[in-house]
């Protein structure tokens, strides 16, 4: 699993859009607009489609026994 991202064109820094979903999945999106999503870093709604989104990973620290 991993989140949807999309970068702020004020920051360039990278936003989460809400959605958390497998490869599987963000590769079978269409590439249509989505619903604007707001920034936290800039404040700003900024729109997205798939072509401006990537899907982060997350890594979770194992554990020695």
């Amino acid at each position: 699993m991993g989140a949807i991202l999309i970068r702020c064109p004020t920051t360039n820094e990278l936003v989460p859009v809400g959605i958390d979903t497998d490869k599987e999945s963000f590769e079978a999106l269409p590439n249509v607009e989505a619903r604007a999503v707001r920034c936290p870093l800039c404040g700003k709604d900024h729109p997205w489609s798939k072509e401006d989104a990537i899907l982060g990973t997350t890594c979770r620290p194992i554990r020695a026994k």
